[in-house]
């Protein structure tokens, strides 16, 4: 909602919020846009005039949004990027993971130096760590697309991109098939005669594949990942710690990742921007001084923003480094699903081997925790040390009723006890959020890397922690 806010503002519109009094962060970004936000959903203290609402799904049905559906013109926040879909020449960044990530890095491809000039914006659940938001035009329009709900089914998409295919929202899709049904259903929406993006290291997105080589003959389909059969395959040099890629004549690139989900996730960028640029005339206004246009246009295309993803720096609140204490190294990631967790962890040891992790995380939703419940008593294992804090509460009425939290401590601590094999040395539930900070400053060691992970207001629990730990 705020990413949308700021692409309004931007646009020329008028845009003010109603939201409850709890800080986030995203609210950093709308303060310094001079978006004005009345707290408290009180009607009565609004002065500005309102020709259109815009409301969250997390308030759909809610007694604010009924007050507002029937005073003016409303959209659902889906509904309405559905409209802009149909505006715009618009592509979809889809995937269980790596949405926001690969989101972020298309973003700053299209945007990195002679690119400026390309009329696109984007919009993703969250921003490049140096820009609030890109907003360069509105002839294309790149759209993080959530499965959640089949939210994805409501756009209007000219081309795709697939990061993974994986059993998540479990309130809503009932086992592994009915996801992999969904983004089947997404990839034969798209446009006619328009494209599909597919990493091929996922094995639903391998079974999606054939499905749409045989439905949707129209479909320029291309392929990447670290599988032989790839289209743009990607292998790694040990000795140099960079990347080759299929199709790119033996050209070595820099990239700030290792792990190989993250490493597609950049790939996957590149090939999409070139895409997007292909879509439309005169491609070559965006290309770099140092790049000549040749026959190989989509190869040329695709070396000069996967080069330019060298100085991508990241996106906010996925493996964010929030600050460096003394020998004490802060790091805020939004990940809530095991897998994702097991990426950040991966990622994490290369950047600072040798070191512990100690992770503190909530939940989100308790039906996702019951259903994935064994892949995060094993995620979690390869952890050092561990804080559980309550499950993050959620607009879906996924109430945490049966001491889920406590439940899965004393589980993790049962299997502690049981082997000696584990890094997992101390665990811990805190349920009162003020603690939180004095009991993690207590067990922190110098050295330590501290990630705060998952889906709750993280934004000031690194300062709290830094301020426990300069009373020592």
């Amino acid at each position: 909602m705020s990413s949308l806010a700021l692409i309004l503002k931007a646009k020329g519109d008028n845009v003010f919020g109603i939201d409850k009094s709890d800080f986030f962060s995203s609210q950093n970004k709308l303060i310094d846009a001079d978006i004005k936000i009345y707290e408290d959903f009180n009607l009565d203290n609004i002065v500005e005039e309102i020709d259109c609402v815009i409301y969250s799904t997390a308030y759909e049905n809610s007694k604010i949004v009924n007050q507002l559906n029937d005073k003016y013109t409303s959209y659902s926040y889906i509904d309405y990027l559905s409209k802009l879909t149909r505006e715009s020449k618009a592509y979809g960044i889809c995937g269980t993971h790596g949405k926001t990530t690969t989101s972020a890095a298309t973003t700053f491809a299209l945007s990195y130096k002679n690119r400026k000039a390309f009329p696109f914006y984007s919009i993703f659940g969250s921003s490049l760590i140096d820009k609030p938001f890109v907003y360069q035009g509105d002839e294309s329009l790149v759209i993080e697309a959530c499965e959640y709900q089949d939210h994805y089914l409501k756009y209007n998409l000219r081309g795709a991109i697939i990061t993974s295919i994986d059993f998540d929202h479990p309130d809503y899709f009932k086992d592994e098939t009915a996801v992999l049904d969904s983004f089947i259903q997404l990839a034969l929406n798209i446009s006619k005669n328009g494209f599909l993006i597919l990493n091929v290291d996922d094995k639903n997105v391998r079974e999606l594949k054939s499905v749409i080589e045989n439905a949707r003959e129209d479909l320029n389909i291309i392929s990447f990942g670290f599988m032989d059969n790839s289209i743009f395959r990607i292998q790694e040099n040990n000795l140099t710690h960079s990347y080759n890629v299929g199709l790119t004549y033996g050209d070595d690139y820099k990239l700030n990742y290792t792990n190989r989900a993250l490493v597609n996730d950049m790939v996957g960028a590149s090939i999409l921007a070139t895409c997007i640029l292909l879509d439309r005339e005169k491609v070559e206004l965006y290309l770099d001084e140092n790049n000549i246009i040749c026959d190989e246009v989509f190869t040329t295309l695709f070396k000069s923003s996967l080069s330019s993803l060298e100085y991508f720096n990241g996106v906010r609140g996925r493996l964010e480094l929030k600050a460096n204490y003394k020998n004490i190294v802060f790091i805020d990631d939004y990940a809530h699903h095991p897998k994702e967790i097991y990426t950040l962890l991966q990622e994490v040891k290369s950047r600072y081997p040798n070191r512990k992790v100690f992770a503190i995380f909530s939940f989100h939703t308790a039906s996702r925790t019951k259903a994935l419940y064994k892949d995060f008593l094993n995620v979690f294992l390869l952890f050092d040390k561990l804080i559980i804090t309550k499950t993050f509460a959620s607009a879906r009425m996924d109430v945490d009723s049966d001491n889920l939290d406590l439940k899965f401590v004393k589980d993790l601590n049962k299997k502690l006890l049981k082997s000696f094999k584990v890094r997992l040395a101390a665990v811990q539930y805190i349920e009162d959020i003020e603690e939180v900070a004095p009991i993690s400053a207590a067990m922190i060691e110098d050295g330590d890397i501290v990630i705060s992970l998952g889906a709750s207001n993280n934004d000031d629990l690194y300062k709290n922690i830094i301020k426990e730990l300069d009373k020592r």
